[in-house]
């Protein structure tokens, strides 16, 4: 008799656990289910969309600039562990209208461009010194030179024609 109630009292345990997970897993599909349902009635349907055409603006743009002799140097750098100099010609894309004027604000503070250019390539890291298109560099050099002009307007674009690397002795 004894037997018969553990069986009896142990069979539905069995069968309730399994029921149970039956219904949580019933109840989660019909989640699911409800919030894609919900979801795709209540966002709106796609747009089409089409790319802006502003060629034209940009090359309107580049064709108004003047390029500008800002600095040429030859600053050295000891950040990778060994000592490595560098020849560096930096220009300054301007606006075309204002090129005799900036020519004589940068004749007028050559000294502060060239030690900027010194003090960006001798801080640089050496992976920034062997990027493709030296982006990390003229994005420092632009930010200098605007400080050094004061104003965020006279440079519109750097641009490194060279940059020669040797080591002494070579």
């Amino acid at each position: 008799m004894a037997d018969e109630k553990t069986e009896a009292v142990g069979a539905p345990e069995k069968s309730g656990r399994g029921l149970s997970i039956v219904v949580v897993a019933a109840l989660m599909l019909g989640e699911g289910v409800g919030v894609y349902f919900l979801a795709n009635m209540l966002s709106p349907p796609p747009v089409s969309a089409q790319a802006a055409d502003s060629e034209g603006d940009d090359s309107a743009k580049k064709a108004d600039l003047a390029e500008i002799e800002l600095a040429e140097c030859r600053p050295s750098n000891r950040m990778a562990g060994r000592f490595i100099t560098y020849h560096i010609r930096v220009l300054g894309l301007v606006d075309a209208a204002r090129l005799d004027e900036i020519k004589s604000l940068a004749q007028a503070r050559r000294a502060r461009l060239e030690d900027a250019v010194n003090v960006v390539i001798r801080s640089a890291d050496p992976k920034h010194l062997d990027e493709p298109k030296l982006g990390t560099i003229r994005r420092r050099l632009k930010y200098e030179f605007d400080r050094i002009f004061g104003d965020e307007d006279v440079i519109e674009e750097v641009v490194i024609p060279q940059l020669l690397q040797s080591r002494p002795g070579v």
